[in-house]
């Protein structure tokens, strides 16, 4: 919605891309906090926080008619997600079961799901009833989440004894090490079709002529993809399969890039964004595994957050860059230079694994030895 809104204002294409370009700076901060936070208190707390800034947001952009009221409510509702991703994830981790990809899978699904439902809702919603009951709208459903958290499942109690600032420099040891860097361009391929269907596709499409609720249905699409990644493959995503699921997920995500720029017609359209979502949805799924099988139950919000911050990095350049060459060059080419540039990355899977990932998978691979003490103190305490 905030896209298109912001097209209805007259903004440029860069200024839009900005929206979801510069909010990422506080999501950063909210990440890590949130994180920490979550790994000292419990993951329950901080998403009933997270739905209380998403309905914050819903708020703001009800009296927004300004760039800066439009920043606002982009930071908010990116704090708002980044805090909900990285707790709800450690969360389902936690769960009853043997399968870790296959709960994290489940999760995953019912999280698009969700996205299915909201996005193309959004574009009925603003088709029918404007913007102004649109983010009304986006405003109940947060505050109803509130009410709905109350009910969350509670998991193993977080280890006693450890303050923030030492989970925190946990987190700056976390990515000191090389294999984290791996598992962060895991997750910054798997934030790319998210961050482009915020910010370029809505403004693509319109540039095509298509309405509101068009729009809203086409975007919507990109979650499809994920949705039965996460209910079909979950199981497959494992740690021994790790580098040829970067290769595919990479090569599948810079193909549809380039097949992103050259599709007009609808059914064309659709079936790239499904599929563009569903090679995200693979790298998503593997960064999660990652994260959660080289660490304990607690530090998962941590693990889970510095392996994550792809999806920092992603949309704090990817927008930016891409709305540029869109602006300078044209949609085609901006697609397009996306794509090949992605497809090289996977050309050269061999070479990152050889350099970036461990030797050998174990327990406690993600967590560097001094963080280790403390956790295992934690749980002794």
């Amino acid at each position: 919605m905030v896209p298109l809104y912001a097209l209805s204002l007259g903004f440029s294409i860069i200024k839009i891309s900005s929206l979801v370009s510069l909010p990422v700076l506080a999501e950063l901060v909210a990440r890590f906090g949130g994180s920490a936070i979550s790994d000292r208190f419990g993951e329950r707390r901080v998403l009933q926080i997270c739905f209380l800034l998403m309905a914050l947001s819903g708020a703001v952009l009800l009296l927004a008619d300004h760039y800066i009221h439009l920043l606002l409510a982009q930071a908010l509702a990116f704090c708002s997600r980044s805090t909900f991703w990285t707790s709800i994830q450690s969360l389902g981790s936690q769960l009853p079961g043997a399968n870790l990809g296959k709960k994290l899978g489940k999760l995953y699904a019912w999280n698009h799901g969700g996205g299915l439902i909201g996005l193309s809702l959004g574009g009925v919603i603003l088709a029918l009833l404007g913007f102004h009951n649109a983010f009304i709208a986006l405003t109940s459903v947060a505050i109803l989440c509130v009410v709905l958290s109350l009910g969350f499942p509670h998991v193993e109690p977080k280890p006693s004894g450890r303050a923030l600032w030492e989970i925190t420099q946990g987190m700056g040891r976390f990515l000191g090490y090389r294999h984290i860097w791996l598992a962060i361009s895991v997750s910054f391929a798997a934030a790319l079709p998210s961050a482009l269907s915020q910010s370029i596709y809505p403004v693509y499409l319109a540039f095509l002529d298509y309405q509101e609720q068009w729009i809203g249905l086409l975007i919507s699409l990109r979650t499809l993809g994920p949705l039965m990644i996460g209910l079909m493959l979950g199981s497959f995503i494992t740690i021994s399969r790790q580098k040829g699921i970067y290769a595919l997920g990479m090569a599948g995500l810079g193909l549809f890039l380039v097949a992103a720029g050259l599709a007009e017609k609808p059914l064309s359209l659709g079936f790239v964004i499904v599929a563009l979502g569903a090679a995200g949805g693979i790298m998503d799924l593997l960064y999660q595994v990652q994260a959660a099988e080289f660490s304990r139950a607690g530090d998962r919000s941590v693990a889970m957050a510095s392996t994550g911050l792809g999806w920092i990095l992603c949309p704090l350049i990817t927008p930016m860059i891409v709305g540029w060459l869109a602006q300078v060059q044209g949609f085609k080419v901006a697609f397009s230079v996306a794509g090949l540039f992605i497809i090289l990355i996977a050309a050269g899977t061999r070479l990152w694994h050889r350099l970036l990932a461990p030797r050998e998978a174990s327990p406690v691979g993600f967590v560097p030895t001094e963080f280790k003490g403390e956790v295992d103190a934690g749980h002794q305490s």
